[in-house]
């Protein structure tokens, strides 16, 4: 099923200067400063081909058993940012990277499903791992050898391997990506290959056995495998990716999410986000209202259910029992970054369908402030380019730690590379007849006829919206559901439902004026604490509020007083402390969450 519409492509879009650019430009410059050769490191080592660049350290060390997920995601970024930017250099390392990429693939021989492993679940040592890329199977690709394919078939557990299909989804979308935004046929080909060897590898084993597989605790982890084959799907009409897709079916969760029930308390989150994820690839390419009904019920009971105030979701990487919020807080690592990630490309992907549910352009704003703007450390060094959060803590003291250029790697770092040169993906969809604004960063936007400035200050939200079209259109921007009141002001404008609408009449110049009134709410957790007390988030129109405090104990609010607008910041004060927004808040210990009188 086609979606109603499309996003606005990011080379019809640039930022103006705000918090939003200095993030990007601060993550445009560690993409310059990777190594692409470095990158490929473990790429050429597994292949046996020769390389005098250093290698990787963290999770992409040499013997990491997840290495080269991050040149995938290096990859995605690379295109994201050459679309964005059009920076040359950035499109020479991208185009680098997937050459030197197919020239190893090119390497792998032989039949997918007949490699076979020497090693035993009980016996599994790297050094028994094959070096002969003449039996892999032709289209292999990936940092080491197909061994641990074959030994997840074995079933083996976690961490013994680590979810072999999920970094090579990170290798498979980082090419998909490339294709998609830039035309590189070569990332185009090598996605293929890499299809079809899983085509053919899947196949060859019952549904028993791979809903076995797939049900194993991260070994058994697969990112968006489907996701990747519905586009390739999708890209090239041939019917096979889509069947591979199927083959990644959760039947454990997708029957019942598609009768509209909770199916994935106590799972480990980003495990099976990206599968929903595949889900909605899964309905493009195949018309089947199931997959459809799988994503939107999983991402509603997700934010009913389980989402914290700052759009995160899960403790200690999980998802645990509906409505127990505030049981968790307190044992920190929550809310892990890239599950964030990949909850609002699901949101967004669901709103291509349906661009009048405005509620999912809220929860898409709402992570985005609160969770992935406030994920970048803007007072990083040398060493720390693009330093990113892995959980974003929201217990009380909690300070956010941060990756470093070279030695962690980790899931979160690899989509840190991303999240920062994509800030307006979602912010302008259109239809045949119908332009949406859904988000309000400041950007400028020209593409086919039609012109779009938004001049609204961040974090204030004042300013106005400018449009031009070259045939009748028209604009409709999201009232957001914190908003007390309509917020623009133009002549003409009309408002239904959750949008403003005005008409766009061709060659005429039409300014919205704006002003966000915030208003300063709680938001309460639907569970108690241990002690019986109720917890609350300090929200500011948009924006989770957090205030600077070491103790590891939650802070007490007089509920009775109300906050105030800080005279020299944008920020509150209230009982006495100052309060400013989650994305201010770097190098200090702070709460978001509080016991209220």
């Amino acid at each position: 099923m086609k979606p109603a519409g499309r996003y606005v492509s990011l080379d019809s879009i640039r930022l103006a200067p705000s918090r939003f650019a200095d993030n990007m430009a601060r993550d445009l410059a560690y993409l310059r400063k990777l190594d692409p050769d470095r990158m490929l490191y473990n790429f050429r080592k597994a292949f046996g081909v020769p390389t005098e660049a250093e290698p990787l350290y963290g999770w992409d060390e040499e013997t990491g058993l997840l290495r080269g997920h991050s040149a995938g995601h290096f990859l995605s970024a690379l295109a994201i940012a050459v679309t964005a930017t059009g920076d040359h250099a950035l499109a020479d390392k991208l185009s680098y990277m997937i050459h030197e990429l197919r020239s190893l693939q090119l390497l792998s021989r032989g039949r997918a499903r007949e490699f076979v492993t020497v090693c035993t679940p009980e016996d599994c040592p790297q050094e028994k791992w094959s070096r002969d890329p003449s039996v892999w199977g032709e289209g292999f690709l990936s940092a080491y050898s197909p061994d641990q394919f074959a030994l997840l078939e074995q079933f083996t557990p976690y961490a013994k391997i680590w979810a072999p299909y999920y970094t090579l989804h990170k290798i498979a979308a980082g090419l998909i990506e490339a294709y998609e935004r830039t035309g590189n046929e070569e990332a185009l080909a090598s996605a293929r290959g890499i299809g079809d060897w899983v085509c053919d590898r899947l196949s060859a084993l019952t549904p028993e056995h791979r809903r076995k597989m797939w049900s194993l605790y991260i070994a058994g982890e697969y990112g968006g495998m489907n996701e990747s084959m519905a586009r390739l799907a999708l890209l090239t009409g041939e019917g096979k990716y889509l069947d591979c897709a199927r083959l990644f079916d959760n039947e454990n969760i997708f029957p019942g999410l598609s009768e509209g029930i909770d199916t994935f308390q106590g799972l480990h989150a980003n495990q099976h986000i990206p599968q929903i994820m595949g889900a909605m690839l899964e309905y493009e390419a195949s018309d089947d209202p199931k997959y459809r009904r799988v994503a939107r019920s999983f991402l509603s009971h997700t934010l009913a259910h389980h989402m914290y105030a700052i759009g995160g979701v899960g403790q200690g990487e999980r998802f645990h029992e509906p409505d127990a919020l505030a049981k968790w807080i307190k044992e920190g690592t929550n809310c892990e970054t890239c599950a964030t990630y990949n909850l609002l490309k699901l949101a967004r992907e669901l709103y291509a369908h349906d661009p009048e549910d405005a509620g999912l352009m809220d929860y898409y704003e709402r992570g985005l402030y609160n969770h992935i703007l406030a994920s970048q450390n803007p007072f990083g060094n040398e060493h720390e380019t693009n330093a990113v959060t892995y959980m974003l803590p929201i217990g009380p003291g909690a300070e956010k730690e941060y990756s470093n250029d070279w030695w962690a790697f980790t899931c979160c770092h690899g989509t840190g590379m991303e999240n920062h040169v994509k800030y307006p993906d979602a912010e302008v969809f259109r239809t045949e007849d119908t332009v949406y604004l859904n988000q309000f960063i400041p950007c400028v936007t020209e593409e086919d006829g039609f012109a779009l400035d938004v001049a609204v200050s961040f974090p204030e939200g004042r300013g106005t919206v400018t449009a031009c079209s070259d045939r009748p259109q028209t604009l409709k921007l999201r009232i957001p559901l914190w908003c007390g009141e309509n917020p623009f002001r133009a002549e003409g404008l009309t408002t239904a439902g959750r949008y403003a609408s005005v008409k766009l009449e061709p060659g005429v110049s039409v300014t919205i004026g704006v002003r966000f009134r915030y208003r300063a709410r709680f938001e309460f957790t639907p569970d108690l604490t241990q002690d019986g007390y109720r917890l609350a988030a300090l929200l500011y129109g948009p924006f989770v509020m957090v205030t600077e405090d070491a103790s590891k104990e939650f802070l007490t609010l007089d509920a009775d007083r109300l906050p105030t607008p800080a005279p020299d910041r944008f920020g509150l004060w209230f009982c006495g402390r100052l309060f400013i927004p989650m994305y201010e808040a770097h190098g200090i210990p702070y709460h978001t969450y509080f016991k209220l009188n």
